[in-house]
């Protein structure tokens, strides 16, 4: 779900730009996404439409695929540098996985000094699924359980998308589409038999990440070019209807239909959003092109990575305040969850808390973590090139001496 800044040579950036609002739209989303996780009671609780927040990564999903393919689509097929356009995407998204991973490792060990062997290192936070973590498999259905860092899975299925992405466009880009939308059917019809919803982890984790990427990926390459001309001035109301009208189809259907098998058409109804805003023509657009929209999107990745440390941490710290001072902090929902407020002023705290927190690190992790892997990635390759450049050079210089 990250977004494409710091890709590498061949990259549209002309054109890249127009989507500045699908960049604010990811921002929110992401946030959306924190208030599902965060375990607090009350109104967010309550809300059919906080419960079914899954679905926003769902709209990461299409968005990768469509601002993918409107990136590095021409120049896999023209150059066929896969190789290069695996290893931008390596450096984009694992240096934060890998970091974010070492503060829940530095956790459990934490734990294991403190507690003991039978406090660490258990359930989904064990050696193997490190490993699995480590490796970024663990969205394969090599595991039983989310564990770790738990958001990181649909990062792990993303890669799989970009491997196939690039596959097929450097050897048969003819069968792109083909298979984008054998992907998509697949993805219907398996993860519908198998989990009745769209709500899949670890077990199809892969082929529901595939089913919002090959729909994004169509979008940008057979609805797109028919309609990249600038929206006329005079039709901004319009388009502001338009996306007004978006926005409450996604709030209907996410609240309506999100624990449904019907949530397999959220990539559906998510790509017709992203189709509707990636026009920019109205007031919701200009909105999402404000500069805290802009920032939102900008550290969405590292909003998207946090947020399970940051909430595991407020409820570290709740457990050790209640238990010290015996104040009543947590309540129990319906479902028998522990949640984090006895009352809705709590509970707004809590919130309060993690949001905040989730912000100011994801402030941190893209300043040090995020933006010096990018641009690691950019030197290694930077070096590979002139590497490269040198040795043609030698390699022309001899073949003129052996004519000599």
């Amino acid at each position: 779900m990250q977004d494409e800044r710091g890709g590498f040579e061949g990259q549209l950036r002309p054109t890249a730009a127009r989507f500045q609002a699908l960049d604010g739209l990811r921002g929110i989303c992401a946030l959306l996404v924190v208030l599902f996780h965060a375990p607090v009671s009350g109104a967010v609780y309550e809300s059919s439409f906080f419960r079914h927040g899954f679905l926003f990564v769902d709209f990461f999903f299409v968005l990768s695929g469509f601002v993918i393919a409107h990136a590095f689509h021409d120049s896999l097929r023209d150059k066929r540098n896969g190789f290069d356009f695996l290893r931008g995407r390596l450096f984009r998204v694992y240096p934060l996985h890998l970091f974010m991973l070492a503060l829940f490792v530095g956790f459990e060990l934490f734990l294991l000094l403190t507690r003991g062997p039978g406090d660490a290192f258990q359930g989904g936070n064990d050696p193997v699924a490190l490993v699995h973590n480590l490796l970024m498999t663990h969205s394969f259905g090599v595991l039983d359980t989310l564990g770790w860092n738990y958001p990181s899975w649909s990062i792990s299925a993303e890669l799989l998308a970009y491997g196939l992405f690039a596959l097929v466009v450097v050897t048969v880009p003819r069968a792109l589409l083909p298979i984008m939308v054998l992907c998509i059917v697949a993805g219907i019809v398996v993860i519908g038999a198998a989990e009745g919803t769209i709500d899949t982890t670890v077990g199809y984790g892969s082929l529901r990440c595939l089913m919002g990427f090959s729909l994004g990926v169509i979008v940008r390459l057979v609805l797109w070019p028919r309609t990249e001309q600038a929206v006329p001035a005079d039709q901004g109301l319009v388009w502001t209807l338009t996306e007004l009208a978006a926005v409450a189809m996604v709030a209907v259907f996410v609240t309506a239909l999100g624990g449904t098998i019907l949530s397999l058409a959220a990539p559906f109804v998510f790509a017709f959003a992203l189709y509707i805003f990636a026009h920019e023509g109205g007031l919701v657009s200009r909105l999402l092109r404000s500069k805290p929209a802009i920032y939102l999107g900008l550290v969405s990745y590292s909003v998207y990575l946090t947020h399970a440390f940051v909430i595991s941490r407020v409820e570290n710290v709740a457990t050790v305040v209640a238990g010290r001072t015996g104040w009543e902090i947590f309540s129990t929902g319906l479902d028998g969850k522990r949640l984090l407020g006895a009352t809705e002023g709590q509970a707004l705290l809590a919130l309060g808390l993690i949001v905040l927190g989730t912000l100011v690190l994801s402030a941190l992790t893209w300043r040090f973590v995020e933006r010096p892997g990018m641009a690691l990635g950019r030197r290694l390759r930077e070096r590979q090139a002139r590497t490269a450049r040198v040795e043609r050079t030698l390699a022309g210089g001899a073949r003129l001496s052996a004519a000599d």
